[in-house]
């Protein structure tokens, strides 16, 4: 076992280490706009760079859980930062975008996601007993993130320009190496067994994973609903001035669901802390809520204090959601099983956002409306909270998983 003081440092290490990477994600439409000034190519070439950059976070997933068991949190988030920051210096020196689209786009995105999905299973390895506030903590750094975002790459665009922004990003990037060193988790029976035959033993375990009910339900919400979180990252701040908002306005309310965003992760961590609440029935219970919360947004958006009202909501209710991985992933894989659960988790989450904001874009060149686009995603987002609720049908009691555990630890 590891001490109480590393366990901290590695809590500490993976709140900062995706502060940086909330910093530079929720930057990425800051830099889209200016690459669409700088080269002059179309919206939807242009938007392939920042659309790379953000989704490959979440669908190296597998790679990164493959990783994980083979060298460990460290160096995969080491060997992450790394692949981060060259690709950001290698942006630096690109002049042309489709050079953009792979150092910025594939390289940066790699980096990114190999980074990002160590500092979750870390946390799941050191916090077996309290993950759930250790989650509300640690990913409250992407609510700070968020908070800075905007501010710190509105700043380095206009005093650097674009190319002295890709410079600047690498060293914040650079921050992310050292944090990363931290993460040592212990080395226990469990992570051994997950190095034998690797190469095999890796893909029996996603089809054990396939073949899991429970999990799979949770997943697939998680789908779900984050194909409406990316519609609503990416196409908020232009339905909202399109609806009669300020430019001023629609900016601001990202620092809106930022704050509710920290809020609702530690009180969320607080609240499934063991025995606290049901994680599983919670999770059903705010996704429902930001369900009904998306279906009835074209309402909110007809009065003036409309959008802040939604935002703030929005911020409480979906902020929650990303804290019951861990857990979950926990109860329904095990510990055994866990960087390959959050990996899963993770490609799932990237396969939404690849399929969100071209599904809406559709409706709106169908229907010529973005009501209706926000209607069907919030009815996609109800469903996920069925798949949530779903997912209690084949749950085994406590005693049952505990006897699990202790067999697979023998």
């Amino acid at each position: 076992m590891i001490g109480r003081s590393r366990t901290v440092l590695v809590l500490l290490a993976s709140f900062v280490m995706q502060f940086f990477i909330a910093i530079l994600t929720y930057g990425a439409g800051f830099i889209h706009l200016s690459l669409l000034e700088v080269f002059k190519e179309s919206d939807a070439t242009t938007s392939i760079v920042g659309s790379l950059f953000i989704n490959l976070m979440s669908a190296t997933g597998p790679v990164a859980s493959y990783l994980v068991n083979r060298w460990g949190c460290r160096l995969t988030a080491v060997a992450g930062g790394m692949l981060l920051v060259a690709g950001l210096i290698g942006s630096y020196f690109s002049r042309s975008l489709r050079v953009l689209i792979a150092t910025n786009g594939i390289i940066s995105g790699l980096g990114i996601g190999l980074a990002l999905l160590p500092c979750i299973v870390s946390v799941g390895f050191v916090f077996p007993k309290h993950n759930g506030i250790a989650m509300g903590i640690t990913t409250s750094g992407v609510g700070m993130g968020m908070l800075a975002s905007g501010p710190i790459t509105q700043y380095l665009l206009d005093t650097y320009g674009l190319r002295g922004t890709f410079l600047l990003s690498a060293a914040i990037a650079s921050h992310i190496i050292p944090c990363g060193m931290l993460l040592i988790t212990p080395y226990n029976k469990n992570q051994k067994k997950e190095k034998t035959n690797e190469r095999f033993a890796f893909l029996q375990t996603y089809l054990t994973l396939l073949k899991t009910p429970a999990l799979m339900c949770v997943l697939i919400g998680a789908v779900l609903w984050n194909i409406a979180y990316a519609v609503i990252m990416i196409q908020l701040p232009n339905y909202v001035v399109l609806s009669g908002s300020s430019k001023k306005e629609a900016s601001f309310l990202f620092t809106v669901i930022g704050i509710g965003t920290i809020l609702s992760r530690i009180t969320i961590g607080l609240a499934i802390s063991p025995n606290g609440l049901d994680p599983l029935l919670l999770n059903f219970g705010l996704t429902a809520c930001v369900g009904a919360l998306i279906v009835t947004f074209p309402f909110f958006v007809k009065f003036s204090s409309g959008p802040m009202v939604f935002a703030s909501l929005y911020g409480i209710y979906s902020g929650g959601l990303l804290v019951f991985t861990v857990p979950l992933c926990l109860e329904f894989a095990g510990v055994q099983r866990l960087s390959s659960a959050v990996g899963l988790w993770f490609f799932l989450l990237g396969m939404g956002s690849f399929a969100g904001p071209p599904l809406a874009g559709l409706v709106f060149d169908v229907t010529g409306s973005h009501d209706l686009s926000y209607i069907l995603l919030g009815f996609c987002v109800l469903v996920a909270a069925v798949c949530s609720l779903a997912a209690t049908f084949w749950r085994k009691p406590k005693t049952e998983n505990m006897t699990e555990e202790v067999v697979q630890n023998a």
